[in-house]
């Protein structure tokens, strides 16, 4: 009989669902790996169609452990095939039947083009943190944060006061006062001081000066306003009315910026390190700002243009501060200020003026007048011999000692915010706190596993990566364009193992094994 094919049984890991199969480089690697696992060899039998049954001369219990067969008709062609085997059927002892259906993709690997198509997944070429943003269908939990930075902290030891006056005070004229100086209106001057007692002070100086009205407010603002140098407290001499000591209070800045830099923190939480960098993006893990007043604003690190971010906050001087922190060079912006976070206010503080002594200055001098009248009075009532002169003059020095007494029983009087307290400036939590926020890591494992399996969305017409991969890499398409001098049916096969998702293996000693590298080469 002439030498017209030959058939060789082989045990390989391919299986018929083509779900997974081989790569191999040229059709001379192809051909050395089978012919390196073949288990049984017929050089001289008859031709062997593709879609027919082998009738291999040997008994079924010999080659129960082949499952893939190759054969070329060297008759009339070099070409190898390759198949699956389905099925075998005991015929005799010298013969058994082995159906088999011809394996598309590796018959064909070297005949084919995949042309662009609607790629839905696969392994990327590109793992650059934030080259792969596209939203998964995978579940996330809770999340946790990993840590936490607050910046522009403003408490009792990083603020002082500013005052604001609608005009200057007799005695203070050592005070640096600063007109307004934002674009709006307000026609108010602003001065600093340290502390409460200085507060003190300059209510009793403006009491003093007649002119206790014209503190409009006393609020707590942040120490960037003012420089150091040379600040110190105002005391006052009650008992001259007038200032011991001014000191050099240093006119505030009506605005002001100020940058902080915050680290992208390397891993997850519980110290994870993911494999795809995909999880160091959002929605994985993010940073989370909050101004502790009812305002939160999310930040993705991949939308920053360095592993260092960098904010600014900006200040503008007046009752309870105007501030907002915004990212910069954040999404291909320089000055972000859209996405930024509002601060939340410092506390709007009271002060004391006293009732008597603003009554005293404004009417001292009358005083002094009627007091001398009434006594010129009672002379004149003396020297007359007249009672009605004398009494006349008793009872208006009385009456201006009764005004007198009346007035310094009132109390104290209270200005400004009366419910000045605030939760956030007691506790120091008067800034912007920084979350870094991530899901948690039995989570991470069970993304990372996934992308590891079937890669990242994609959703984009293109060429399918190939061999881009140092172990294997999967594909998923979306009516696939495949071309090449292949039967249509055969073609047809191929075009839907794409479509329904096929996973290349370099490495035949590490197929299905995911747990070796797989880096991009």
């Amino acid at each position: 009989m002439a030498n017209i094919s030959k058939v060789y049984l082989l045990n390989t890991p391919l299986e018929d669902d083509m779900k997974n199969t081989l790569y191999f480089a040229n059709a001379s690697a192809q051909q050395s790996y089978m012919q390196n696992n073949i288990l049984k060899s017929y050089t001289n039998v008859s031709y062997q169609r593709d879609t027919s049954i082998f009738r291999c001369p040997a008994h079924i219990d010999t080659i129960r452990n082949c499952n893939y067969i190759m054969f070329q008709n060297t008759a009339y062609s070099n070409k190898w095939f390759y198949g699956f085997i389905k099925k075998m059927t005991y015929i005799d002892d010298g013969r058994t039947d082995i159906e088999f259906a011809i394996d598309p993709l590796q018959t064909f690997m070297f005949d084919i083009t995949v042309k662009p198509s609607f790629v839905e997944r696969e392994h990327t070429n590109d793992d650059t943190v934030g080259s792969n943003v596209l939203p998964e269908n995978v579940e996330l939990g809770d999340y946790v944060s990993t840590d936490g930075v607050s910046k522009w902290l403003w408490d009792k030891d990083s603020t002082y006061f500013a005052i604001a006056v609608s005009k200057k005070a007799n005695g203070l004229e050592g005070v640096v006062y600063q007109p307004a100086g934002s674009k709006l209106p307000d026609g108010l001057y602003y001065f600093g001081v340290k502390n409460v007692d200085s507060i003190k002070t300059i209510a009793k100086a403006y009491d003093k000066s007649k002119a206790a009205d014209a503190i409009y407010a006393v609020f707590v603002v942040p120490s960037y306003c003012f420089s150091e140098s040379g600040f110190g407290n105002v005391s006052f001499d009650v008992g001259s009315g007038s200032l011991v000591s001014v000191p050099v209070n240093p006119a505030p800045n009506m605005s002001f910026t100020s940058d902080q830099n915050i680290s992208v923190p390397s891993g997850m939480a519980g110290g994870y390190s993911p494999r795809n960098q995909k999880l160091k993006t959002f929605p994985y893990r993010y940073m989370q700002a909050s101004n502790n007043s009812g305002e939160v604003t999310t930040y993705h690190y991949e939308d920053f243009t360095s592993s260092t971010m960098t904010f600014q906050l900006a200040y503008s001087l007046c009752t309870g501060g105007s501030a907002r922190v915004y990212p910069q060079d954040y999404k291909g912006r320089a000055n972000n200020w859209d996405e930024g976070i509002n601060y939340g206010k410092l506390p709007v503080g009271s002060w004391q003026t006293d009732p008597y002594v603003n009554w005293l200055t404004q009417n001292g001098v009358n005083m002094a007048v009627d007091t001398a009248l009434d006594l010129a009075t009672i002379a004149g009532g003396v020297a007359s011999g007249t009672g009605a002169g004398v009494v006349s003059g008793l009872s208006g020095i009385a009456n201006t000692l009764t005004q007198v007494y009346e007035h310094k029983l009132e109390p104290p009087m209270t200005k400004g915010n009366i419910c000045n307290g605030d939760v956030n400036y007691t506790n120091s939590m008067t800034c912007i706190h920084f979350n870094m926020m991530s899901i948690k890591p039995q989570y991470a494992r069970i993304v990372d596993d996934f992308f590891d399996m079937f890669g990242y969305a994609t959703h984009r017409v293109k060429t399918p990566n190939t061999a881009h991969r140092q172990n294997w890499w999967y594909t998923k398409t979306i009516d696939c364009n495949i071309t090449g001098n292949v039967p249509n049916d055969y073609l047809n096969e191929i075009k839907q193992a794409y479509n329904s998702g096929i996973t290349f293996w370099r490495n035949p000693s590490n197929f299905l094994n995911y747990s070796v590298s797989n880096g991009i080469v």
